[in-house]
């Protein structure tokens, strides 16, 4: 499914689907066919990777939702996640 997110699951850092399948689903732009919400702080240890979106907030990991059997970052926590502005701008604009 999403390599990316697999590679970092495994490195043990918390980890949910970006926002890739809403924009995907909603007509909005996406750069990636797959994308990935981290916290900041981890962000060190995974390197600077397109498609690797960032949060603040640690408690993210626990507002996760489903979809297709896989945990993607929450509508509430869509607008805090740090990226490609024009994406989440065109996800909060549709919702």
């Amino acid at each position: 499914m999403c390599d990316i997110y697999w590679e970092i699951y495994e490195m043990g850092i918390p980890v949910v689907l970006g926002p890739a399948l809403l924009a995907k689903a909603l007509g909005c732009p996406t750069r990636c066919e797959c994308d990935v919400v981290i916290h900041r702080d981890d962000l060190e240890r995974v390197g600077s990777r397109d498609c690797v979106w960032t949060i603040e907030d640690p408690s993210f990991i626990h507002r996760h939702i489903w979809v297709g059997g896989y945990p993607h970052i929450s509508l509430e926590d869509m607008a805090k996640i740090k990226g490609p502005s024009d994406v989440v701008e065109c996800l909060l604009s549709r919702l």
